[in-house]
């Protein structure tokens, strides 16, 4: 994914970061779509365990050269991730940025164990309608208040929907209930 102007993006999203510090050390986290490894990298060197997702073989390439020369925990994985299946309460969180697949939506809340926090933003409407970027399609775009009811057996802790550094996102936080089952 890249930023306006075609650099390519390599922080992580400022909702990722500031809530990041919710997960304890050695927590099993999913990256999901993760592109050159942002957030696995950054949840890494905060201690977590990470399997990076991303059907591109150069990103999961670029991952894994980066995580070994740091020592860090992250399994990446070439993986067409529309077509994965999740396993039931298997991570402590999972992150899921710049990347929309809407039928991974109940997927990721059963995958989340007890207390797990799913770390979710992309782009909205706005950012085509608004803002008048060129976007691959509208299906991959977030409808209004679309994100903040996607999710109806978590609880959310963070929501934003705006517009700000020439993008039109929504990002949520959200908390799967210590007693929640399936």
């Amino acid at each position: 994914m890249s930023e306006p102007g075609g650099r390519a993006i390599v922080r992580p999203e400022a909702f990722v970061a500031r809530h990041s510090s919710r997960l304890a050390s050695g927590a099993e986290v999913l990256d999901v779509a993760c592109g050159r490894g942002r957030h696995s990298m950054l949840l890494a060197r905060s201690g977590c365990r990470v399997l990076a997702l991303d059907r591109s073989p150069d990103c999961v390439a670029s991952i894994a050269a980066a995580a070994a020369a740091e020592g860090l925990a992250v399994e990446a994985v070439e993986a067409d991730v529309e077509r994965m299946s999740l396993l039931p309460a298997r991570f402590h969180a999972i992150v899921n940025t710049l990347f929309l697949h809407r039928p991974l939506f109940g997927d990721f809340q059963r995958a989340l164990r007890p207390g797990g926090i799913l770390f979710f933003g992309t782009f909205t409407t706005d950012h085509a309608d608004v803002l008048g970027k060129d976007h691959p399609g509208r299906r991959y775009l977030l409808e209004p208040g679309e994100l903040r009811a996607a999710f109806p057996g978590l609880v959310v802790e963070h929501y934003d929907e705006a517009i700000a550094d020439g993008r039109a996102m929504a990002t949520l936080v959200a908390r799967r209930p210590a007693g929640m089952t399936e």
